[in-house]
């Protein structure tokens, strides 16, 4: 192999890795989130679960904020004001259902929720985990690893 061509195969494999450490959760080749499904936010009911227009209740997988009731946990009314700013009731939401678990036991639907913000879908669950609104909440099986979420 001439030097030119392995000094270019070494420049194309660190650029890939490059790409992988910055977007792990995400496929090769790809910037843009798996979104399986869109939705309006109808409501937020707390720092980890939403309802979107069909009335369906969304549980943010991976992550568990402070819960609301029966009395206010310490941070739980500043996690639900931090996902009612990322998207307050009409905005449009993308969901990645978790193929592995797509319902919990209550019947919400387990996603990452995605909402536009400067043109570019954010992982709203990554949000509140490094933000220090909710913590890494693991169940397995799960097709996401919230750990990933806080390297990036």
């Amino acid at each position: 192999m001439s030097r030119g061509l392995a000094l270019a195969f070494l420049a194309l494999v660190f650029a890939l890795a490059l790409v992988a450490v910055k977007y792990p959760q995400l496929p090769w080749g790809s910037r843009e989130p798996n979104i399986e499904k869109l939705g309006v936010v109808a409501s937020v009911l707390d720092g980890d679960t939403i309802v979107i227009g069909s009335g369906e209740r969304v549980r943010l997988v991976g992550i568990n904020a402070p819960e609301l009731h029966p009395e206010p946990q310490p941070g739980a009314l500043e996690a639900k004001r931090f996902v009612e700013n990322l998207c307050p009731p009409g905005t449009e939401v993308g969901l990645d259902i978790d193929d592995m678990r797509p319902r919990d036991k209550y019947g919400r639907t387990l996603a990452v929720v995605y909402v536009r913000v400067d043109g570019s879908w954010v992982n709203l669950n990554a949000e509140l985990l490094r933000n220090g609104h909710a913590e890494v909440l693991y169940f397995s099986p799960s097709e996401f690893n919230p750990y990933r979420w806080l390297k990036n």
